[in-house]
């Protein structure tokens, strides 16, 4: 899951949602204008040819009976038969020429619809409502609309008797009624297809949004991603090296100069530490020698009284102890410093533990704990036998330390492949799994009790264990912890049978 907490993978999935949501937004606003607009255009067109048909009708109008003309137009338009005798007595009042003017007049209207652009529907009607004219592409269908204006054109919305939506023009003047109507289907079709563009449109567009945008991120990223390996290698040991300084000078610059600037900080920091560690454990140890051996002739003073005595014992245990951290100091200062110097050579594992065996079993003889060996291959490697007699010693004398009386200690020696395995487990009072990720940081000390005896257990200096890591590292090694409180702990060491040369 760690893809996406990953800040690429933020910026491309923010990219491509506002991407997204814009382009989506843009298409819905591109729908809406161009429906806004082709209705416009098309309120426009019926504006003015319902102008145009009241300009063209209402002078004529005024000098030809438009009905008689209309009968015979309606009957055309419907095909009947020619109309009956009295009907055209009806229209024996009509004269050839009047005649020839309405027929004018309603040809120019019809060849006038053939001629528009948009193929609009016309009907006419008298004042009291009766049909005069009708496009034939209307298909005998009648436009029925109560509220005329007077001398003003309404466009409105309606829909035919066949279901069909259409846009209508209408007014009225002192006498005809004007309908100019236009279907909708040809201006829905255009927003159907604009609208199922952009639905095609918008998942291409997302895709390659996301894509660009990992791209962009990716590139945009890349220095950090140089930084972070750079930052990685700097530790304590090394604090004399600096991120890559960007040649840019942008955010990433002024960041990446900030970190070396703290890091120069934290060198200086760094060398007045161990450099008062190491002047205070010089300065240490030769008052502690002395302090140490005048003790050493008082104890052998049988004069003094008991407690005196005892008084004395402790001191000089407590003065020893104290000895010890000085002098794991000075190891721990001289490796930070590199001045601590490793001779490797061939170094027979198994005889080395044996020895550590038998010397822990004198340890261990005050507590009653067992201490026995499991089992010890033949193994020689390279190395540098103090330090890996420190190391061992380190986790022998932990293990005798924290094991309850009459308790037990088991050492093994296995090869295993290329490596070899050293494994020191105990009976021990285990060390909390809170704990066991900072047992081998330099001064942690586990608050430990007893586990049957309830007793407070003895603390050490907090050095030991970070010690023999130290130690392990140095030969290419690494220790592995497996511990349950109350059930004693297992240390393995791994050490490669091939280490490289130094010192």
């Amino acid at each position: 899951m760690t893809l996406f907490h990953s800040i690429r993978t933020k910026l491309t999935l923010w990219y491509a949602v506002i991407f997204g949501v814009t382009l989506f937004g843009s298409g819905l606003t591109a729908y809406f204008i161009t429906r806004s607009t082709m209705l416009e255009n098309l309120d426009r067109s019926l504006r003015n040819e319902v102008k145009w048909v009241n300009e063209f009708i209402e002078p004529r109008a005024k000098r030809i009976p438009l009905k008689r003309a209309a009968l015979r137009e309606l009957e055309e338009l419907k095909r009947t038969p020619p109309p009956q005798p009295d009907e055209t007595d009806q229209e024996s009042d009509i004269s050839e020429e009047e005649r020839a003017a309405i027929d004018e007049m309603w040809n120019q209207i019809y060849q006038h619809t053939l001629l528009s652009p948009r193929r609009h529907f016309i009907q006419i009607l008298d004042r009291n409502g009766d049909l005069l004219y009708r496009s034939q592409s209307m298909r005998g269908m009648a436009i029925r609309f109560e509220e005329i204006p007077y001398q003003w054109i309404n466009v409105v919305s309606t829909t035919l008797s066949d279901g069909e939506e259409i846009r209508l023009a209408l007014m009225q003047n002192n006498y005809v009624k004007i309908f100019v109507a236009y279907p909708l289907r040809p201006v829905q079709e255009v927003l159907d297809s604009v609208f199922s563009n952009v639905l095609l449109i918008l998942p291409i567009a997302l895709l390659i949004s996301i894509v660009g945008g990992w791209f962009l991120a990716h590139k945009s990223l890349k220095p950090v991603d140089d930084l972070t390996l750079a930052a990685r290698e700097i530790t304590a040991q090394n604090l004399n090296q600096r991120l890559p300084a960007l040649r840019v000078n942008d955010e990433l610059g002024r960041l990446t100069e900030q970190f070396n600037d703290m890091i120069g900080r934290l060198q200086a920091s760094f060398e007045q530490i161990q450099q008062f560690s190491a002047d205070a454990s010089h300065e240490l140890r030769t008052p502690l020698t002395i302090m140490r051996g005048e003790i050493e002739v008082a104890l052998r003073n049988t004069r003094h009284s008991r407690n005196t005595r005892e008084l004395l014992q402790s001191v000089h245990h407590e003065i020893l102890r104290l000895s010890s951290i000085v002098e794991n100091l000075v190891f721990l200062t001289k490796s930070q410093t590199g001045r601590q110097v490793f001779r490797f050579e061939p170094v027979s594992l198994n005889s080395l533990l044996k020895q550590l065996a038998e010397d822990t079993r004198v340890l261990a003889e005050p507590k009653k704990v067992r201490v026995k060996v499991d089992r010890l291959d033949e193994v020689t490697l390279r190395g540098d036998e103090a330090r890996l007699r420190q190391l061992f010693l380190n986790l022998l004398d932990n293990s005798v330390k924290y094991t309850p009386p009459r308790g037990t200690i088991t050492m093994a020696l296995m090869r295993d492949g290329s490596s070899a395995r050293v494994s020191v487990k105990d009976t021990g009072i285990g060390i909390p799994r809170k704990d066991q990720s900072r047992i081998f940081d330099r001064f942690y000390r586990v608050e430990r009790r007893g586990s049957q005896t309830g007793e407070t257990m003895p603390e050490g200096s907090g050095l030991g264990l970070s010690i023999a890591k130290w130690i392990a590292e140095a030969h290419d090694g690494r220790i592995d912890v497996q511990s349950r409180e109350g059930r004693g702990s297992t240390f393995t060491v791994s050490l490669p049978l091939i280490i490289p040369r130094r010192g």
